[in-house]
């Protein structure tokens, strides 16, 4: 989030409702944006609305997202987004629905090549990051967050599994991943 300079007010759309995109949405909104998250899951847009997100984007087709896009920002646009999928789809959508002048951070991990009509970013004038880490002050200011209280991380547990069933844990989570946000197996 320090790589957007996110400012109070600002309206920033994070794509992707997994426990990073999940944890960038608290982060943004703890910047003073005005947050909201798209998946192509109810399920975890439905839990990410626990963590007090402005609304949420079900991306259900490229029009969907379009339109909620447009109803959100008045046609404007968001400006800032946030990819946190890492899949060249969610990266078009995070160009598509930044606004003139908006920023697009990029903390997805593709291992997929995106053939797109890049001079979009020169006409919108866009400014992208990429961010792959976090430098000492972004870990203390996360510290700070966790622990006044502000970021709930027992709530991004979705499901724990003894050891003796961490095959079942990752059976679980393969096939259950719209409903599941982060796995724990316990040692104990």
């Amino acid at each position: 989030m320090s790589r957007a300079d996110i400012k109070a007010g600002d309206k920033v759309l994070v794509v992707g409702a997994g426990t990073i995109g999940v944890l960038a949405a608290i982060a943004a909104k703890a910047k003073g944006g005005e947050v909201y998250i798209s998946d192509v899951a109810e399920g975890k847009l439905e839990y990410a609305k626990g963590f007090g997100v402005d609304g949420v984007i079900l991306n259900s087709s490229p029009e969907a997202f379009e339109k909620s896009v447009a109803e959100i920002t008045n046609g404007n646009g968001f400006d800032v987004t946030i990819e946190a999928v890492g899949l060249p789809s969610t990266f078009q959508n995070c160009i598509d629905a930044a606004a003139f002048g908006g920023k697009v951070v990029l903390i997805g991990v593709s291992k997929k090549n995106l053939d797109f009509f890049f001079t979009i970013i020169q006409k919108k004038e866009l400014n992208v990051f990429g961010s792959r880490n976090a430098l000492k002050k972004d870990f203390l200011e996360l510290i700070d967050l966790v622990k006044d209280g502000r970021v709930p991380l027992e709530k991004i547990i979705t499901d724990t599994y003894k050891f003796d069933d961490a095959v079942k844990a990752f059976e679980d989570f393969d096939k259950n991943a719209g409903n599941m946000l982060k796995v724990v197996i316990d040692f104990t």
